[in-house]
């Protein structure tokens, strides 16, 4: 099926599509605030996290071209907890999302695309969730890095925050990382983690 709702819209509701640029790094959507559109990524990278109550970011998706995000407002009234901010510059399409209910109110084969889309998601979720709970502190650290290196933000990364997000003690990270500086992949120089192996440590990301 394809999973690309764009492609479906009737022209009627397309005439209704606004397009929005987005520089690398600024919010699309912010957590705890209402939003009335639905949006369509025609180009760039995306990505929704949570951020806790003691600071850190916990990334739960990364949209990429012909993604959709905000589908699920329409018809949810609580406020999100999950932000969206873009990754690169992002070009957009978005739709009010009671044009969006007017066209879904009349296109079974759009409906059939969103469930489809919604399922994916809550199971690419759900197996992230099971990954994550049988990573070791190693495994957990790599992703961690590797989540702040594509964001542009390793240079921020310190220790403690990695201990945050990773959910283990400094110690704990300190044998990670000296084990993954062993492997060749990142180390830790100056106060700042440094990437040695790019590839090696991207196989890491989400």
């Amino acid at each position: 099926m394809n999973k690309d709702l764009r492609m479906i819209i009737p022209p009627a509701i397309k005439e209704k599509l606004v397009r929005k640029q987005y520089s690398a790094g600024s919010p699309i959507l912010l957590s705890g605030h209402d939003n009335f559109f639905v949006f369509f990524l025609i180009q760039g990278e995306a990505e929704a996290f949570i951020q806790n109550a003691d600071g850190t970011a916990a990334t739960v998706y990364i949209y990429r071209p012909n993604s959709v995000f905000g589908e699920i407002e329409p018809f949810y009234d609580e406020l999100k907890p999950v932000s969206i901010t873009a990754i690169t510059a992002c070009t957009i399409d978005i739709l009010h999302k009671t044009d969006f209910i007017e066209w879904l109110r009349n296109d079974f084969e759009a409906v059939s695309v969103l469930i489809s889309i919604i399922a994916e998601k809550l199971v690419g979720n759900s197996l992230l969730i099971e990954e994550l709970s049988l990573m070791n502190v190693r495994k957990r650290v790599l992703r961690c890095v590797a989540v702040h290196y594509h964001r542009n933000r390793l240079h921020l990364l310190t220790k403690k925050q990695i201990s945050l997000e990773v959910s283990a003690p400094v110690r704990s990270v300190n044998r990670a990382i000296a084990n993954c500086t062993k492997d060749g992949l990142f180390c830790y120089e100056n106060k700042q983690i440094r990437v040695l192996n790019e590839t090696g440590v991207l196989e890491y990301l989400p």
